[in-house]
Order: structure tokens, then C-alpha cells, then sequence
């Protein structure tokens, strides 16, 4: 009987363990990938390239595709994992895109001269709204290996573009002449 809660906290604290080494391994990895943040990127990046995110878990490929299974061509579970790894592919490269933009905000709130209070609390706000779009994401994603459809990633991409613009304004505030 005294066996049970010590197997449960044996458990308990490996499962802890795991998540905190996860955490620190996507901690080093996003530290790694924020590198290179430069206005010639700013100037290059577009969130619109992840717009194919929002039909990769969609419902009307697959029917697509079960009919053309009927004529034997592939399985539909091949090809929801394989949209799955895709979105997977698009979702790690937007969270990298999104930490460099990150880092470009908190340089160019560093970087001027005047208070950016209103700036942070702005930044740290759009902070919030991506990673809670995020964790929706890889819900998304438990749902869909579940078999269901679950919506697109539009919430996703749209939190990006906000965050987008929202640096793009704070660099263009940089740039204005002082009178």
C-alpha cells in the first residue's frame, strides 16, 4: 500500500525532470538561433511566408486525398503525419524568426535615448499572445494526431505579423529626426 506513492513520486519528479531539461535544451537552442539579428534581416523578413501553415492541418486536402486512396494512391495517415512534420518544420522556424524579432525589440528599446516604458509593457504583451498561440499550435497538432481537424494556424501567424509590425514602428520611431 506505502509502494503506490512512492512509484507515483518517482514518477512525478522524473516527469519534472524531463520537462526542465526540455526547457533548458529549448532555451539553448533559441539562444543559438536569435544570432544574426540585423536591420537588412528586419528589412528582409515578411511573417506572410508562413501563410502555407494555415492549409497544412486543413480538412479539404484530406478529402482530397481519401478520394484519390480509393483509386490506391497512399494512405491518408501518411499524409496527415506528414503534414503534421511539416507544420512542426514551419512552427520551430517561426519561433526562431519570432526570438530574433524579439531581440530586435529589446535592442531597439535599449538602444533609445527617450523612455520606452509604454514600449515594454507593449512588448512583453505581444510576448504573451505568441506563446499562447504557440502552445495552441502544438494543440492543434495533439488534436490533429488524434484524428480530429482542428482550426488553422491563422491566430498563429497573426500574432507574428502583430509583433511584426509592432517592431517595425519602434525602429521607425528610432529613425525620426528629433526637433
Amino acid at each position: 500500500m506505502t509502494l503506490v506513492p512512492v512509484i507515483v513520486g518517482i514518477l512525478g519528479l522524473a516527469v519534472f525532470a524531463t520537462l526542465l531539461a526540455s526547457l533548458f535544451l529549448k532555451t539553448e537552442r533559441s539562444a543559438k538561433s536569435t544570432e544574426g539579428f540585423d536591420e537588412q534581416w528586419l528589412e528582409d523578413f515578411s511573417a506572410f511566408r508562413y501563410l502555407p501553415m494555415r492549409r497544412l492541418l486543413n480538412a479539404t486536402d484530406e478529402a482530397f486525398v481519401q478520394r484519390q486512396q480509393q483509386n490506391g494512391a497512399g494512405t491518408l495517415r501518411e499524409f496527415r503525419a506528414e503534414r503534421r512534420m511539416l507544420f512542426r518544420l514551419y512552427l520551430k522556424d517561426l519561433q526562431s524568426d519570432f526570438g530574433r524579432l524579439s531581440l530586435g525589440a529589446k535592442r531597439a528599446i535599449l538602444a533609445s535615448a527617450e523612455d520606452q516604458s509604454d514600449q515594454v509593457s507593449s512588448l512583453v504583451g505581444l510576448e504573451w499572445s505568441f506563446r499562447k498561440a504557440v502552445w495552441m499550435a502544438h494543440g492543434q497538432l495533439f488534436l490533429h494526431a488524434c484524428g480530429f481537424n482542428p482550426s488553422d494556424a491563422t491566430g498563429l501567424i497573426d500574432a507574428l505579423q502583430h509583433f511584426e509590425f509592432s517592431i517595425r514602428e519602434t525602429y521607425l520611431a528610432l529613425d525620426r529626426p528629433t526637433s
